[in-house]
């Protein structure tokens, strides 16, 4: 009989252990189970935040985009303003040549016409002088021709 006891008390001691084996298993699924929400939890809050900083940075990128255009929307405007402004600058100044220019030739020949008008008035008055030498010189040898 005590074999048969032994017998009992082994088959309590398994299923006993057996119950003890089936326990941690089950703690060992729900610790896995509870790990492996953690890691789902985690991986999904690190792709949030992933998500997240890369919404950040393309806003950002955006912006810097939005901001180089306007810079170079500035700049070309500038350019092109200063640009502008140096075409009127220079129209003004070739203006302003054209007109010395003009008058430096209207002054040109106006000196030309004086001096073409001294010039005649020295001929006419050297063709009145040598006219008067002429008559004066007939009169003076006339006069001597009388005596």
């Amino acid at each position: 009989m005590e074999r048969h006891i032994s017998n009992e008390d082994e088959l309590q001691v398994a299923i006993t252990e057996n119950r003890y084996l089936k326990d941690t298993i089950e703690a060992m699924r729900r610790q896995i189970e509870f790990i492996q929400f953690e890691k789902e939890d985690s991986i999904r809050r690190a792709a949030a935040a992933s998500n997240t900083e890369m919404s950040q940075l393309q806003t950002t990128i955006v912006e810097l985009r939005k901001a180089l255009e306007r810079m170079s929307r500035e700049k070309d405007e500038a350019v092109q303003k200063t640009a502008a402004t140096m075409a009127d600058e220079a129209t003004q100044i070739k203006a302003i040549v054209a007109g010395m220019r003009r008058e430096m030739e209207l002054m040109s020949f106006e000196s030309d016409k004086r001096l073409d008008e001294e010039r005649a008035a020295h001929r006419n008055e050297i063709n009145q002088l040598q006219k008067t030498i002429q008559a004066l010189r007939l009169e003076l040898e006339e006069k001597n021709r009388r005596l």
